[in-house]
């Protein structure tokens, strides 16, 4: 069977952290303010319907 050594597949390959840390970042603070905007949003009303007032027969 000869000479078995462990193949390093992944020695070429290096992780750049301060990219991804910042590109993290970024992402974060978009979604973020993505999210502040929804909320504050005139457009967004919560689901919530203005109920009628119930009809008093006897004011009638």
């Amino acid at each position: 069977m000869g000479d078995e050594t462990p193949k390093n597949f992944d020695k070429d390959f290096f992780y750049d952290y301060e990219t991804i840390r910042k590109g993290g970042l970024i992402f974060a603070a978009v979604v973020f303010c993505l999210g502040i905007a929804i909320i504050f949003g005139k457009r967004l009303t919560c689901g919530s319907k203005r109920a009628a007032k119930p009809v008093n027969m006897d004011e009638l």
